[in-house]
């Protein structure tokens, strides 16, 4: 089975059209930050640095899109392969079908957590060169810990949404469905006060606002802190729930709440995954 995630792996990052597809939905919400974005959040803020919290804020949003786009480009590796007859040719060698399914999602999940930090790096760099803000590297492992979640999450989620496409052609209009709707969903385009209860109530429905708002927590937690003390705290509380820093379901749910619910996301995708097996494979040894 190693040989077959090394066989997908080289297969995403050799083809540079893969690669950078896989990142468009991020890619195309950082500038629309950059050029847009940004000026219209700043003018309802009450203090003067904001890219000292705008910046980790799109950043939380972001690193989401990219776990859920590119880990769903990874994973369509496994329906070109169906629609070629390839996963057929598969299963007449020693690999079982289950093995080959978590094949796929080894290599999704790799290639989630990959992108994820290139994405980082990307943002950050250029986020030092214009706002001088440096990457927290003391919060590099509660980072990284956050992506590997985001990445097992969002490979379940797409595995999900895969089993149920049969063509090739399905896959153009599904990845521009999931890419433009994972913006919205993570509260980049718009912060998730800003959207009616309803809405956000729909967002809440999905693991994508609590994603964004766990990495928010860990970038922001340190400037949140200097920026709102004593009178400022009933303030901080008000923006961090219009951002979409902090997710209220109530109340403001704790950062070990978040990872429970992404945890209970991530567990009823794969159960559904699971049940939808069966389909898969049929529709593999239909190309044989």
């Amino acid at each position: 089975m190693n040989k077959f995630v090394k066989r997908n792996l080289m297969l995403f990052f050799v083809s540079k059209s893969n690669v950078v597809f896989s990142l468009l939905g991020a890619l195309i919400a950082f500038i629309l930050y950059i050029i847009f974005l940004k000026s219209q959040i700043t003018n309802g803020l009450p203090f003067g640095k904001e890219t000292d919290i705008l910046d980790p804020w799109l950043t939380g949003g972001t690193l989401t899109v990219t776990a859920i786009t590119t880990t769903q480009n990874a994973l369509s590796q496994m329906i070109i392969d169906r629609e070629r007859g390839q996963l057929a040719d598969f299963l007449m060698t020693e690999l079982e079908f289950w093995k080959l399914q978590l094949g796929y999602l080894l290599s999704a999940f790799i290639i989630g957590i990959v992108m994820q930090l290139a994405m980082l790096s990307v943002m950050y760099g250029y986020f030092a060169i214009v706002d001088q803000l440096i990457m927290p590297w003391f919060l590099l492992g509660k980072i990284l810990i956050v992506i590997c979640l985001s990445s097992l999450v969002w490979t379940a989620f797409n595995l999900l949404c895969l089993s149920l496409v049969k063509k090739i052609d399905t896959l153009g209009r599904l990845g521009t469905i999931i890419g433009t709707a994972s913006g919205f969903f993570a509260g980049v385009y718009l912060p998730i006060g800003a959207v009616p209860v309803s809405a956000q109530t729909l967002m809440k429905l999905t693991p994508a606002p609590y994603n964004a708002a766990l990495f928010r927590q860990i970038l922001l937690e340190k400037t949140m802190n200097q920026k709102f003390t004593g009178d400022a705290l009933g303030q901080r509380s008000i923006l961090e729930k219009e951002l979409g820093i902090r997710i209220y379901i109530g109340k403001s749910l704790s950062n070990e709440q978040i990872i429970l619910i992404l945890i209970l996301f991530f567990v009823l995708f794969l159960f559904l995954s699971l049940g939808l097996m069966r389909y898969s494979r049929n529709a593999a040894v239909e190309k044989e």
